[in-house]
């Protein structure tokens, strides 16, 4: 029995204005960009109405996929030379990971072109209990045949592989903006491989769907779940019209999101996408067991920074329970080192780690939908599908994905919002801790050596020349026979892959054969960035500096009147790589120039009270102007005296809700910084 009485929403937003005192509840509304509005405060009376969100492990899955919230520990490698991966493989299986995801093949990711190569690639990997998702982009399907001829090798059947395949043509068209060979080719290549693996490798999924495109170009939620289910789509169709029944079709196809950094928005979402992809399936025709999502989650590349990489160790502690508590069946935490090169085993070993504390610690494998019941949750889950659902319609109405892609609607929609995202950042309204906020100028550089372009084309061509081109002439001839008959029986063109490479054919020779005589499509890709980017290049244009510039705080009044402007602008200068040189203020205004010209810097920041504006900002600003000073910045708003105090020599204002790193960039292109 409840000993309390119930209270009222209403009640609730009372009790919060009155300890606003006076402010309006309205503003502690939020939302990301392109997304739906979130309220402050939740109660049932939200969740009243909504849709049955079932059992876990029960159609609609919403509340996930399987009964308890189980999954596996996955490693994802694109590191381009075949003998340091093979190490990192070797490393990471021995300490714990349970599933690979490698990105690999004769044009992209770990270059292995031979049979040979990819088999001592994974050498370490016993490929009857390991999930193995290979990425093999265009050459997906050269790249199949070269891992079913593997396992051939080592005595094992097709149907003990389990993983996938991730032929993603479309996700691919988004990212890179051309598809080698054309996407008709393709799409033929991936209805054929997926009816291959629906009879010879059941638990082997032939198709991903990536959401990684459309995070990686600051695209909103609901964009990310409107885009991958209109693809998921598209490649359910493409099955059916092929002849598979819906459910063979449907368990063909996967799904891998990354998940960002606002955590709650990232649970809902993944608990969206399932019940989205379960409505597509349903709809369809297919059974319930059918329409559960196989989703493999990683931790955005978007969010992680180059400067200060330590914290995105913290990135990922949010990011990837934020996948556990959504469903995901694998997860894969990038190392923190990630955008700075090759990762180091102390990096990967911190990502494999963080996922072994929150199951053998946290305990998190053992509660099943733990966000559950939640009203923020579930009417967040509410709104994000609804508002995507209503997005796919629209895509579904002028012609699909591949459509609005090639239109260039769907990456017109994706920079609209990536630009509210940059204005934002630009602001500093979203921090970024480590770059735009609470910058270490003292944070020695992380270096990570990668392979150089010339070592790369190197070991390409050493590869290259140890191929007999020749020895395997009959079988590739008869390869290609099977590519230019269109009447062929699905399924035939990966058969004749799969003996080729089982007789010895080398994967580029494959990919050669499957790609001869076809044009390439191109479309305007997503512009692939991360949110610190923008920080970080005029960072960059400091840090190369043999002395790093400085800017004088022009402290005004007592330690306590100007402390909160001072810190705040010491930490804005560190954004972009100025020192501050900082004092216990000013009340004179000689003593003030002349310990200026003893800074010998050539910006001056003035920072104050508003009270000791009143009488001292103009002064101070006529002083350093006469003392030489070219550049004088002003903290605060400007308010009415903003043009009397430009007229003195004032150069910019910088205040909190100002578009803070335009002005920096200004700043440093006056003081003679190069980019």
């Amino acid at each position: 029995m409840n000993v309390f009485p119930p209270v009222s929403k209403s009640e609730w937003i009372a009790k919060v204005e009155a300890d606003l005192k006076g402010a309006s509840f309205d503003r502690l509304r939020s939302a990301a960009p392109g997304g739906p509005a979130l309220e402050p405060l939740y109660a049932v009376s939200d969740v009243e109405g909504l849709h049955d969100p079932g059992l876990p492990g029960v159609a609609p899955y919403l509340r996930g996929a399987s009964p308890l919230g189980t999954w596996s520990i996955c490693q994802e490698y694109d590191e381009p030379r075949p003998a340091v991966c093979t190490e990192m493989i070797r490393q990471d299986v021995e300490r714990g990971v349970e599933a690979l995801w490698l990105r690999l093949g004769p044009r992209r990711g770990c270059r292995v072109l031979t049979v040979n190569e990819l088999d001592e690639l994974l050498a370490a990997v016993d490929l009857r209990s390991t999930s193995v998702c290979l990425d093999g982009g265009s050459d997906a399907l050269a790249v199949a045949s070269g891992f079913f001829a593997v396992a051939k090798r080592r005595g094992l059947g097709c149907d003990e592989l389990s993983g996938g395949l991730g032929f993603d043509p479309i996700g691919l068209l988004a990212h890179e903006g051309c598809i080698q060979g054309g996407l008709r080719a393709r799409s033929a290549e991936l209805r054929d491989l997926a009816i291959w693996c629906s009879k010879n490798a059941p638990d082997l999924r032939a198709v991903n769907v990536s959401g990684e495109p459309y995070d990686g170009g600051g695209a909103s939620i609901v964009q990310e779940l409107a885009y991958t289910m209109a693809t998921g789509i598209h490649y359910l169709r493409e099955l059916t019209d092929a002849g598979m029944s819906v459910d063979a079709a449907a368990r063909q196809i996967g799904f891998s999101y990354a998940v960002a950094g606002d955590f709650f928005t990232q649970v809902a979402k993944l608990r969206a996408a399932r019940w989205l992809w379960a409505k597509v399936v349903l709809s369809a025709g297919g059974e319930p067991t059918s329409a559960a999502m196989h989703m493999h989650c990683r931790t955005s590349r978007f969010t992680k920074a180059r400067i200060d990489p330590w914290v995105n160790m913290l990135r990922a502690t949010a990011e990837c329970p934020a996948a556990v508590l959504g469903g995901a069946h694998s997860i894969s935490p990038l190392p923190f080192d990630c955008v700075l090169g090759s990762p180091e085993e102390l990096a990967r070993r911190v990502a494999r780690n963080t996922q072994v504390v929150l199951r053998e610690e946290s305990h998190l494998g053992e509660v099943a939908d733990p966000a559950g019941g939640s009203w923020f949750i579930e009417r967040l889950t509410n709104d994000l599908a609804r508002a995507a659902w209503t997005e796919l319609r629209s895509i579904e109405a002028e012609g699909g994905v591949v459509q609005a892609l090639g239109s260039g609607k769907l990456v017109d929609a994706i920079r609209d919002v990536a630009d509210e995202r940059e204005k934002a950042l630009s602001k500093r309204t979203v921090a970024l801790v480590g770059v735009s906020e609470f910058p270490n100028l003292r944070e020695g550089l992380i270096e990570r050596p990668s392979a150089s372009e010339q070592d790369l084309q190197a070991l390409l061509k050493a590869s290259l020349e140890s191929l007999d081109l020749g020895a395997n002439r009959n079988l590739l001839l008869a390869l290609a026979r099977s590519v230019k008959d269109e009447a062929r029986t699905p399924g035939t063109l990966t058969e004749a892959c799969v003996d080729a490479t089982s007789h010895g054919a080398d994967m580029y020779s494959i990919a050669t054969v499957l790609q001869h005589g076809q044009p390439d499509f191109h479309v305007e890709p997503i512009l692939q960035w991360r949110a610190s980017e923008i920080w970080e290049r005029q960072r960059e244009r400091s840090d190369s500096r043999v002395t790093r510039p400085a800017a004088f705080l022009a402290n005004l009044g007592s330690i306590a009147s100007h402390t909160a402007r001072a810190t705040w602008a010491q930490n804005l200068l560190a954004a972009v790589g100025v020192d501050a040189i900082t004092n216990d203020g000013f009340d004179g205004m000689d003593a003030l120039a002349a310990a200026w010209k003893r800074s010998a810097a050539g910006l001056a920041v003035i920072c104050g009270s508003d009270a000791d504006y009143d009488t001292m900002l103009e002064p101070a600003v006529a002083a350093l102007k006469k003392a030489g000073c070219d550049l004088v910045l002003v903290a605060g708003r400007p308010g009415e005296r903003e043009s009397e105090v430009r007229a003195l020599g004032a150069h910019e204002f910088i205040f909190a809700g100002a578009d803070v790193l335009s002005v920096m960039t200004r700043v440093l292109d006056a003081m003679g910084v190069q980019g």
